[in-house]
C-alpha cells in the first residue's frame, strides 16, 4: 500500500510539473514572430544595401489581431541600415498567424517581437534577406575567343598569295582586367619568321571586355591563339580575326563581337 500510495504521489507530482511547464510557455509563445505562423516573406533589399554589400539586422514589435492580421508595427533604433525600414514593414503587413485562443476565445497577441537580418549569407528564412550573388561572366576565361570585344580581321600577304606560302603563327599574351591585350609574343611559327610581325601587328589590336568573376575584373594572363594563313587545318577555327584564307588581301575591316 505504501509503495502504491507513493507511486500516486510521484506521478501527481510529474503531471503536475508538466502542467506548470507548459502554462509557462503558453505564457511566453504569443510574443514569438514564428509561434503559430500561417505564411510569411522575408523584406526585399534596399539599393544602398545590396550596391554597399552591406549586413545587419532590424528589431521590430507588432500586434497580432485575434483574425490573425499584423498591425500597428513599430521599428526598434538600432545599428542598422535605414533604407531597411520601410522594407521590414511591407513584408511583416503580409504576415499572417492562424488564431490564438485565450480563455476559450480568439484573442489578440501584444508586442511580438522578431529580428530581420540582411547580408550575404543564404538563408530560406522569413526573417532573412540574403545578398543577391555576384555577377559573373560566363565560360573560359581561357578561351581567346571569350569575351572578344574587337578585333581586325587576318589578312593574307599578297607576296604569300602569290607564291602560296601558308603558315601558322602560335601567339602568347596577356589580358588585362579592362580588357587590353599586353605581353604579346611569338610561342611557335611555320615557317619561322614569315608571317610573325603580321600575326603580332594584328593580335596588338585586339580589344576584350571585362571578365567578371564575383563581381570584378579579372586579369587573364598566359592566354594562347592560333593564327593560320592559307590552307585552315582541319578542326581549327575559321574565326576570320585569327584565320587569312588566300582571297583575303583586301584592306583589313574592323570586326565588333
Amino acid at each position: 500500500m505504501k509503495l502504491r500510495h507513493l507511486g500516486h504521489a510521484a506521478l501527481v507530482l510529474v503531471i503536475g510539473s508538466g502542467v506548470a511547464s507548459a502554462q509557462a510557455r503558453d505564457d511566453t509563445a504569443p510574443r514569438n514572430a514564428l509561434w503559430q505562423m500561417s505564411s510569411c516573406t522575408n523584406p526585399g533589399m534596399s539599393y544602398a544595401v545590396k550596391r554597399q554589400r552591406l549586413k545587419g539586422s532590424v528589431d521590430a514589435v507588432f500586434d497580432i489581431t485575434a483574425d490573425g492580421e499584423v498591425e500597428n508595427i513599430r521599428i526598434l533604433p538600432g545599428d542598422h541600415e535605414s533604407t531597411m525600414d520601410d522594407y521590414v514593414v511591407r513584408a511583416l503587413r503580409r504576415w499572417r498567424y492562424f488564431g490564438y485562443v485565450k480563455d476559450g476565445e480568439l484573442a489578440p497577441r501584444m508586442d511580438v517581437t522578431v529580428t530581420f537580418t540582411y547580408g550575404p549569407a543564404p538563408s530560406r528564412k522569413c526573417t532573412h534577406t540574403s545578398l543577391p550573388e555576384l555577377p559573373s561572366t560566363l565560360g573560359d576565361p581561357a578561351d581567346p575567343y571569350q569575351s572578344l570585344k574587337q578585333c581586325m580581321e587576318l589578312i593574307m600577304p599578297k607576296k604569300a598569295a602569290r607564291w602560296k606560302t601558308e603558315g601558322h603563327v602560335r601567339m602568347g599574351y596577356d589580358i588585362t582586367p579592362d580588357g587590353t591585350v599586353e605581353n604579346i609574343q611569338v610561342l611557335a611559327a611555320e615557317p619561322e619568321g614569315r608571317f610573325d610581325a603580321d600575326a603580332t601587328d594584328m593580335l596588338d589590336d585586339w580589344k576584350y571586355s571585362a571578365f567578371i568573376v564575383a563581381g570584378e575584373a579579372i586579369a587573364r594572363p598566359a592566354m594562347t591563339i592560333d593564327f593560320y594563313y592559307g590552307d585552315l587545318p582541319e578542326g581549327a577555327s575559321n574565326e576570320r580575326c585569327s584565320y587569312a584564307p588566300w582571297d583575303a588581301t583586301h584592306k583589313l575591316m574592323k570586326v565588333n563581337h
